[in-house]
């Protein structure tokens, strides 16, 4: 006497160690389909050893399991509650109530508020917190591709969403699928990671990539970075952008982003300037951003 439990989220596939189970009639649990009797293909037996259920907690499958009966079903797949994930915002989308009347664009001040939220957990280590911003946060990247999916121009789903980092993260980490085992050496992993981005992206400039609306701070620490990656000499970077002042009129969020956009600016102009005056591609010497450098 066993209870064969299909999963609720795939219940055409049978678990292997319960094929040999099914060779006779079978009782279904009232809530498998027709569709999936078919595909079974038994005959359907009250009383039969051998019941056919998706609802772990329907009654025929309590009564059988309160009787001592063994359940075969499959291992639960990491990830699986992902799809009930979908599965609830498809649903939601499908009611056409607020959902649908949301873009992209209304849509940014709940993904800037939940990754602040996702922040403030972090640094109160508040595990609980965590949890619960990081599902706020997966539900924004859920939102945001089903509202992807009806474009009439540019449609794609949460599976090409998942497609797109799957190959990004192949495409970056060659250990992936190099066969590679064992410890990774961190600066090679690094390495790798930058070499195969640079080819990947193959950009004009060593600011390209960076996200401009990101708050003025974050940005300016950003755009130092990256120049100073590029070569860029520390004298050429303006006091504006490195000093915040509080006192002065004006917010000073505003006027570290100005600074920051007018010095991002002279960066983008000198390497344009070395491309156009010598065909330079590569990583410019610190001689050379001087040399192409307008104040």
């Amino acid at each position: 006497m066993t209870v064969v439990l299909l999963d609720p989220r795939r219940p055409g596939v049978v678990p292997a160690t319960a094929v040999r189970l099914l060779c006779g009639p079978v009782e279904y649990g009232d809530e498998v389909p027709d569709s999936v009797r078919a595909a079974v293909g038994l005959d359907h037996r009250p009383g039969a050893d051998v019941l056919v259920a998706l609802d772990a907690g329907s009654g025929a499958v309590t009564a059988r399991t309160a009787r001592g009966e063994v359940v075969v079903a499959a291992d639960p797949v990491v990830g699986d509650r992902l799809l009930d994930a979908v599965d609830v915002m498809d649903r939601l989308w499908g009611f056409g109530g607020w959902e649908v009347t949301q873009t992209h664009d209304s849509l940014r001040r709940y993904l800037l508020e939940e990754t602040y939220e996702l922040l403030d957990a972090i640094d109160e280590d508040d595990r609980a917190g965590l949890r619960e911003e990081l599902g706020d946060l997966l539900l924004q990247v859920l939102f945001h591709s089903r509202i992807a999916q009806e474009s009439p121009t540019d449609p794609f789903d949460v599976d090409d969403v998942a497609d797109t980092l799957v190959t990004k993260l192949s495409q970056r980490s060659p250990h992936l699928t190099n066969g590679h085992t064992g410890p990774l050496d961190v600066a090679e992993q690094e390495a790798a990671w930058q070499a195969a981005k640079a080819a990947e992206k193959a950009r004009e400039s060593c600011l390209d990539g960076i996200a401009m609306a990101q708050p003025a701070l974050a940005l300016a620490e950003k755009v130092v970075a990256r120049s100073a990656e590029a070569g860029l000499p520390q004298d050429l970077v303006p006091e504006s952008v490195t000093v915040v002042r509080l006192a002065d009129p004006g917010s000073a969020e505003d006027g570290l982003r100005k600074s920051v956009l007018v010095f991002a600016g002279r960066i983008r102009a000198a390497e344009v300037r070395a491309k156009s005056d010598a065909g330079i591609v590569r990583r410019l010497t610190p001689e050379e951003w001087r040399a192409y450098w307008i104040t």
